[in-house]
């Protein structure tokens, strides 16, 4: 019997299904690989990517993308970045594992806070980086500046507000327990009954003679209890005195007390901080805020996307009606990442003030999925006459440290609104430089920005309303030809501190201090009267109770002191008189 070796009537068919399968492939790879891309990238950002063509050579491991935009996930209508072409060129054995590895990729006409039409944000994963970071900014406290106008007026002060009537009432009652407790003790020595006995032994002695040895040694044990009722007394003096130290400690900290409250009435009457520090902070500490965290939204999107050391990565499972659980991927030791791009040639482009756009060269290599499988750290650079840039994502070990530095000069800088003020500040072409480190949860970072051509300019829209003050600080700023401001961010992500400093917090704070001057000291010497009348009627007793109270301990036991002494004095002479050895001192 013959066996066929092919069964066509399967084959064929097969063959068939084939051939169509790979002309659906050419005629729609595109567009499939198109909009897979944008999806990832819309997840990965958190705003909207599109590319308007994209072409995949698989042949020759080459995808070419021509029109690619991303939205900026901080601003409505602005684009991160819009690029002209890039163009990849893929290794092809690591497809097969659904691993992408980039061995070279080059992207030209990079431009950047181009303007878009809608609204490009989506969250996505990211939205959780983003609220993460919006948390992160709101614990920086950025001073209102809330300037005076007209009358300055002290609301009502609540005495619940106060410490010092609570102090003084603590004070007290330790007082009063102090008393009874020394009060107990005194009469628990029982002084006067033992300088009695010693009195009546010394009258006993009065007719005795030296062979009189029995009422002898009664006079010594009597001398004995007059040294430990000494002791006793000698105790309880050092206890005493302690004590009162501690009471008259607590009588001195009133007067601090009365101060911070003085504090808290002036904090009612919401003016703002008239040194420079506050007002630099209050003019330009929002705008640092807003730098510092959209650098630290990248580092924490590298964080999540290329995790430290080698744990295992859980992602969501397929969407189910139900169970639909978590994909958990374990990295293996010496394999390919998941996704790796081993250089990026860039070509961008950056704005200048009056003049046509400059084009820049850049360079990125080292961005992976896995950076401890790969084992070297992200890096990128760019150098350019007024442009610098370099980073550096180290995500290699279990600790990650990400380091960025970048500064531009000659560029077009962002207008800016000076807070609570109808003025806006035009920089005009200057420079602007940010550093950014973060080691594991530590963050340091500064940014300055530097103009020597500021325009000064009254915002009418939507303003507050003109005002004595605001007048004020617009004759200062807009004598101003100049801005040099300088932030910086230290301390850990969960407790920054920041600190903002202008060549405008000096001219400003001299110029207000002499105008606000005179009326806050009114207003200053109003609250402290209505602190006074709230306070010192509760804390003069107290200071007068502990007063009497170290006197009259010290008085009463210095008189139980005298009285022992002056018994036992008694009591040595008329022992050293029967037993006739004068100036002996008897044990």
């Amino acid at each position: 019997m013959r066996v066929a070796v092919f069964r066509w009537k399967a084959v064929v068919p097969l063959l068939v299904l084939g051939a169509v399968a790979l002309g659906l492939w050419l005629v729609f790879a595109d567009r499939i690989v198109r909009r897979t891309a944008e999806s990832v990238g819309t997840t990965l950002i958190g705003a909207e990517v599109e590319i308007e063509r994209l072409h995949l050579d698989l042949p020759h491991g080459r995808v070419e993308i021509h029109g690619l935009t991303v939205a900026s996930p901080f601003e409505a209508l602005e684009n991160l970045l819009q690029a002209d072409a890039l163009v990849a060129d893929l290794e092809p054995l690591p497809l097969l594992e659904k691993k992408l590895v980039i061995d070279r990729l080059t992207a030209t006409g990079l431009k950047f806070g181009t303007p878009r039409k809608t609204d490009g944000r989506t969250g996505g994963q990211a939205d959780g980086v983003m609220g993460q970071v919006n948390h992160w900014g709101d614990q920086l406290r950025v001073p209102a500046l809330a300037l005076p106008t007209g009358k300055i007026s002290a609301a009502r002060l609540d005495p619940a507000q106060l410490t010092t009537p609570r102090a003084a009432a603590a004070l007290g009652a330790r007082a009063d327990s102090a008393r009874q407790a020394w009060d107990s003790q005194l009469k628990g020595l029982d002084v006067a009954a033992t300088a009695d006995s010693a009195r009546r032994m010394v009258e006993r002695l009065r007719g005795a003679k030296a062979t009189d040895v029995k009422l002898l040694g009664d006079a010594r044990r009597t001398l004995g209890q007059l040294k430990q009722a000494q002791d006793r007394v000698t105790a309880l003096e050092r206890s005493a005195t302690s004590g009162i130290a501690a009471l008259q400690a607590g009588a001195a900290g009133l007067s601090d007390a009365k101060q911070r409250d003085y504090a808290t009435a002036r904090g009612l009457l919401k003016l703002p901080g008239l040194d420079a520090p506050d007002i630099g902070a209050a003019l330009f500490g929002s705008a640092a805020v807003d730098r510092f965290q959209r650098a630290l939204y990248w580092v924490e999107l590298g964080r999540r996307y290329m995790p430290p050391g080698l744990l295992p990565r859980a992602t969501p499972g397929p969407q189910r009606a139900r169970r639909a659980g978590a994909t958990v991927r374990f990295p293996e030791a010496n394999s390919e990442p998941a996704f790796l791009l081993k250089t990026a040639e860039l070509s961008l482009q950056l704005g200048t003030a009056g003049a046509a756009p400059r084009t820049y060269a850049a360079s990125v290599s080292g961005v992976t999925s896995d950076p401890a499988l790969y084992g070297r750290p992200a890096t990128a650079s760019a150098a350019a006459p007024g442009f610098r840039l370099g980073a550096l994502l180290d995500h290699v070990r279990a600790t990650p440290r990400d380091t960025a530095t970048a500064s531009l000069a000659g560029v077009a800088l962002p207008p800016l609104s000076l807070p609570s003020l109808p003025i806006r500040l035009e920089p005009g072409s200057g420079t602007v430089a940010l550093s950014l480190a973060v080691q594991g949860d530590e963050v340091r970072a500064r940014w300055t920005m530097q103009s020597d051509r500021v325009r000064w300019t009254r915002d009418s829209s939507g303003a507050a309303p003109s005002s004595p003050t605001g007048d004020l600080v617009w004759r200062v700023v807009s004598g101003i030809p100049t801005l040099a401001v300088s932030a910086s961010l230290t301390g850990s992500l969960a407790r920054p501190q920041l600190a903002v400093s202008s060549n405008l917090d000096r001219a400003l704070a001299e110029r207000l201090r002499a105008v606000a001057g005179a009326e806050l000291a009114v207003a200053e010497r109003r609250v402290r009267a209505q602190v006074d009348s709230l306070v010192d009627g509760p804390v003069a007793p107290v200071l007068a109770k502990v007063t009497v109270l170290g006197g009259d301990v010290t008085r009463r036991l210095g008189g139980e002191r005298t009285q022992l002494d002056d018994a036992r004095k008694a009591l040595e002479q008329r022992l050293r008189e029967l037993t006739g050895l004068p100036g002996m001192r008897l044990p």
